[in-house]
């Protein structure tokens, strides 16, 4: 069945509530997907409507995103967001950085595994291997149709003869192979259980939670979600979506009139 497209009075009701925490991914969801990760630059656009949410009494914006935090929080640069890097491994919530414990034991495997995939993969064009310290992402985007499944056999075959692969796991994604810690805080839905839980008591029992992503990672944040929370969609790759929007152009819109109603209607702004 088709997840319906989000609907005005959706949209309003997230602009009510009392206590809202928008999980925001990056890639794909406030920028369009791009050849290479460095290309992705957020519209100035964005970049106004989401300072001026976080700046909103009672809202708090999360950008949780696979991406190294440094890299995240310099493509964003927005203050009173929390950013959450690295699928979870990497945070900074309330001002404060924190690593995981698990993904600073793995940090010399990571380069391991980085080094025998550049050696195995160098005849392949347009592969390109993202070392994010405590995960590695194995973009094919920019790799000829022809030898994707080449790719793909020699990434398995250096996978197979990785000597600490049990420290590890795979997660595809779009067009990438995302290798990260087995243990701690490494998936976006463990990322939604502890921002939920930073958030203080008597305002966590009157909060919605909104989360928007469009690729599969984001699909274990919309798991991690309450009945009373809301999951959207994307584009067309997210399947366990509450609704879906069609572009980052169209969750500006969605931001944009957030704004306009808490401002009308709550006078919420600071």
């Amino acid at each position: 069945m088709l997840t319906p497209k989000l609907d005005p009075g959706t949209i309003e009701k997230i602009a009510r509530a009392p206590f809202l925490m928008m999980v925001l991914d990056y890639d794909g969801t406030l920028t369009p997907i791009v050849k290479r990760p460095s290309l992705a630059r957020l519209d100035s656009r964005m970049r106004a409507v989401l300072g001026t949410l976080a700046g909103m009494r009672n809202v708090r914006i999360a950008i949780v995103s696979g991406r190294a935090l440094s890299g995240l929080e310099r493509l964003v640069g927005v203050k009173r967001v929390d950013y959450v890097g690295n699928h979870g491994l990497e945070r900074k919530i309330r001002g404060v950085h924190e690593i995981d414990p698990c993904a600073i034991r793995v940090r010399g495997f990571v380069l391991k595994f980085e080094h025998d995939l550049k050696k195995a993969l160098k005849g392949i064009p347009g592969i390109f291997i993202e070392n994010k310290v405590y995960s590695l992402s194995v973009h094919y985007r920019n790799v000829p149709a022809a030898l994707v499944n080449k790719a793909r056999r020699i990434f398995r075959k250096v996978w197979d003869d990785f000597s600490a692969q049990v420290y590890f796991h795979i997660r595809p994604g779009k067009k990438v192979w995302e290798v990260r810690p087995v243990q701690g805080c490494s998936d976006k839905g463990g990322a939604v259980r502890l921002l939920r839980y930073r958030v203080p008591r008597e305002k966590r029992k009157r909060m919605m939670m909104v989360c928007v992503g469009d690729d599969k990672t984001d699909e274990d944040a919309f798991a991690a979600l309450r009945r009373s929370d809301i999951s959207i969609g994307v584009g067309g790759s997210v399947r366990h979506a509450r609704f879906r929007l069609r572009s980052p152009e169209e969750v500006l819109g969605v931001l944009q009139r957030i704004v306009a109603i808490r401002k009308k209607e709550l006078g919420s702004h600071v």
